[in-house]
């Protein structure tokens, strides 16, 4: 296996890993918050922790292929449609593009101010497609709870990421057949 294969199969692992995670989060979502929190506002949305954790720590690239399924099973489960998720998600991605000009602790810190905003961002366009007005303010103390546990738990994934050694990119070890060069 040559170097730029095991890079490709090494990155789509990840992005696998990514993707089942998000689609998992998605339905833990759809099934136990409900059960958990009485207030859907003060839920965490689970999906956006995958998003801005995994994207945080290991690069958006690898979240993408979580954050469209993860909208899809939302949108198939739910009366609103895919998009609507799919363009609440789009803030805590575009959050996380400047992640990759960041050292590796600045962008663990990263992952929950994504989450945070992210999570304001999802539960404000979700409002507007549903055509409900503006919070009150125990709503806005319940949507401040949320987003609070949603940067927490993404703050989590990404310590665990990161502590793993999995926020670091796979190099190719050194081949002991090819010569020495001093600048390389």
């Amino acid at each position: 296996m040559n170097v730029v294969t095991g890079i490709v199969l090494f990155r789509l692992a990840f992005a696998c890993a990514a993707t089942l995670l998000g689609v998992g989060a998605a339905l833990l979502q759809l099934g136990s918050t409900p059960i958990w929190i009485e207030q859907p506002l003060a839920a965490p949305v689970l999906p956006l922790v995958v998003i801005a954790g995994w994207g945080a720590a290991r690069g958006l690239g690898e979240a993408v292929a979580a954050t469209v399924l993860a909208a899809i099973v939302l949108g198939v489960a739910s009366e609103e449609r895919a998009g609507w998720f799919l363009l609440a998600m789009l803030p805590t991605a575009v959050l996380l593009l400047p992640a990759t000009a960041l050292r590796r602790w600045e962008r663990l810190l990263l992952a929950p101010v994504a989450a945070a905003l992210g999570v304001v961002a999802f539960q404000g366009l979700m409002r507007f497609s549903s055509g409900l007005g503006a919070l009150s303010a125990d709503q806005q103390n319940q949507l401040f709870e949320g987003a609070t546990w949603t940067a927490a738990a993404a703050l989590v994934l990404a310590v665990v990421l990161a502590a793993g050694g999995w926020a670091l990119r796979w190099r190719p070890a050194i081949d002991p057949e090819a010569p020495w060069r001093l600048f390389e």
